[in-house]
């Protein structure tokens, strides 16, 4: 079965050193987006202190196959005040 590395970058690099066994690259996207939700779920505050947070899987090689990416975009200040009045 194939080995897929889950590297996660959000202002740090947390590289997946083991991997895990999946049975083709379809298996291995859905596993990373329920890893990457399982992640932020726990951890918002890691999203929100970055702005940017990705996970980047790559196969037994490790050459890249996908990434990804979830970026908080704030409002300019302008449009987060009312002007009601």
């Amino acid at each position: 079965m194939p080995r897929y590395f889950f590297d996660i970058s959000d202002g740090s690099d947390f590289r997946d050193l083991e991997g895990s066994e999946w049975p083709d690259l379809d298996a291995a996207r859905i596993e990373a987006v329920r890893y990457s939700a399982e992640i932020l779920r726990e951890m918002p505050e890691r999203v929100l202190e970055s702005r940017t947070w990705k996970m980047t899987v790559s196969d037994h090689n490790r050459d890249h196959l996908f990434t990804l990416r979830f970026t908080v975009e704030m409002a300019p200040a302008e449009e987060l005040v009312g002007t009601d009045g």
